[in-house]
């Protein structure tokens, strides 16, 4: 095919292209905004399944101004994700790891009643604070919080109450939230990247872990973990963010689409969706591992052990006070 080009639309051309790269725009701005999405798990995790819909649905708004190419499993672990945006070789993040305080405080086990009280405390009362420190500490934007569903607990040997966790080397993300806990409930928390914890598990490095219990059957953990624990053990809150060269290179319009179509489809299709398949990763994890390796156990002392460590952690990243804001939203 031959595309013939005036001298003039040349001209014009060449000048935005120079422009462009004059000010620092990232090379998705230069190629048709084709922007790049990248996430720690596999194609087949909720997150990245709601992440297809919300990026097509945003291509098909645009008339296809806005393309996406995902990585999901493909760039390492959630920090190099993240490093990836603050370079500007990844235009969107979809993780629970950030290196901030503000953000991983959040994942300590009841710091939340459910995911409606995470959403209100996240999208209402804090979102001010939480994009300031992104923006800060990434030249990032965030965008809004996908909600995971909750977190779960993973043991070799079987628990009979949350009190055998003492002694015990659990396997954590570097989130503050899940270490503090793990530590006030009495276990070891090991610090091991995600896509090392197969591994890890595999090896003996730990003797459980916590990660998203969603993950539990697609990233195939019943081969080398053998309970899963029914229990909230803190909430997932996935953020969305994107380098904020990217984000600024979209018109205002674009920027819309993008948050306003995940906004409107987040509560049915990332929230509802994932909580709707509890009963069946549940199922499926004693069909795989036996019946009776799913296991809920009576949590209250636990709840009752973590609420000070939980307001004392919100008083001290947002302000005296916060705590109280918090259990009333």
């Amino acid at each position: 095919m031959t595309i013939n080009l005036t001298r003039r639309q040349f001209g014009r051309a060449a000048a935005g292209i120079a422009a462009a790269t004059t000010v620092g725009a990232p090379l998705s701005a230069l190629a048709a905004k084709k922007l790049s999405y990248a996430n720690a798990g596999n194609a087949t995790t909720n997150s990245n399944k709601f992440a297809k819909a919300w990026l097509d649905e945003v291509t098909k708004r645009t008339g296809g101004d806005l393309t996406f190419q995902m990585f999901t499993g493909t760039k390492g672990g959630e920090k190099d994700l993240l490093d990836g945006v603050a370079l500007g070789t990844i235009d969107i993040y979809n993780g629970a790891y950030t290196g901030t305080r503000e953000f991983d405080i959040l994942y300590s086990p009841y710091f939340f009643r459910d995911g409606n009280h995470a959403a209100s405390v996240v999208n209402k009362l804090l979102p001010a604070k939480l994009d300031a420190v992104l923006e800060q500490r990434y030249n990032a934007k965030f965008m809004h919080v996908g909600r995971a569903g909750p977190w779960a607990l993973f043991t070799k040997e079987k628990l009979s109450s949350f009190a055998d966790l003492k002694g015990m080397k659990i396997r954590a993300p570097q989130i503050e939230g899940q270490i503090k806990g793990l530590e006030h409930l009495g276990a070891k928390p090991t610090v091991v990247p995600f896509n090392e914890l197969y591994s890890a598990l595999q090896q003996g490095v730990v003797d459980g872990m916590v990660t998203l219990a969603s993950l539990g059957v697609t990233m195939k953990f019943y081969e080398v973990v053998k309970h899963i624990y029914t229990n909230e053990f803190g909430f997932g809150l996935d953020k969305q963010v994107m380098n904020m060269n990217s984000w600024s290179s979209l018109s205002k319009s674009e920027q819309d689409n993008l948050t306003g179509t995940f906004i409107e489809m987040e509560p049915a299709g990332y929230f509802q969706d994932t909580m709707d398949s509890m009963p069946g990763i549940w199922a499926d994890w004693n069909k795989l591992n036996g019946e009776g390796t799913a296991v809920e156990l009576d949590a209250a002392a636990a709840q009752t052990a973590m609420e000070p460590l939980n307001r004392s952690l919100a008083d001290d990243v947002f302000g005296a006070g916060t705590w109280d804001k918090i259990v009333a939203a």
